[in-house]
């Protein structure tokens, strides 16, 4: 094969990773600057809720503290994303430069993997802790305990499990190519 016959995927697999890595900046700068706006607007904090708890979410209490419980708690799966989207965007600039299969890009596919695991993890978690801080200044009897599993969080664990697999596979791929490299 000449190398002008696999230059356009080349030059395809460049462009959409320029673009996707551009995609993938912006996104980052967008939650984070929403996670900010929604710790100070009640209404954005209270969309979270109604996003993340269903109906159960409209009635909780959303005084100032009860507000900044409920930021700071969704915060950490927030900061889980932001993490693995950090690291989708390295793996797509090294798509970009031409290293897909270095160990780099591997590394970087096994965290954005590890983050979405995370995340199919935390969905559940989250779920139960903003319930049961929004709650605890509740009478007793008026206390709410809550345990949403999703089909997202399960399909985050799935996703997440194959992305790590992939890249051990590509890190393994990795290590035998420079491997034979060293022996020619």
């Amino acid at each position: 094969m000449t190398p002008s016959a696999t230059r356009p995927t080349s030059d395809k697999l460049t462009r959409l990773s320029r673009a996707m890595e551009w995609v993938t900046s912006v996104g980052i700068v967008l939650i984070v600057v929403a996670m900010i706006l929604g710790f100070f607007l009640p209404s954005w904090t209270r969309n979270a809720l109604l996003y993340k708890l269903g109906t159960t979410g409209a009635n909780l209490p959303l005084d100032p503290p009860n507000q900044f419980f409920a930021a700071a708690i969704m915060a950490v799966p927030v900061g889980v994303m932001v993490w693995g989207l950090w690291h989708v965007r390295a793996l797509f600039r090294d798509f970009a430069q031409g290293r897909a299969f270095s160990e780099g890009a591997s590394r970087h596919l096994q965290q954005f993997g590890v983050s979405v695991l995370i995340q199919g993890a935390l969905g559940p978690l989250t779920a139960t802790a903003l319930v049961l801080v929004l709650t605890l200044a509740n009478p007793p009897g008026q206390r709410l305990l809550v345990l949403a599993i999703s089909g997202n969080d399960y399909f985050a664990l799935i996703v997440g499990g194959a992305l790590f697999a992939v890249a051990v596979v590509m890190r393994e791929a990795a290590r035998l190519a420079d491997e034979n490299a060293g022996l020619v």
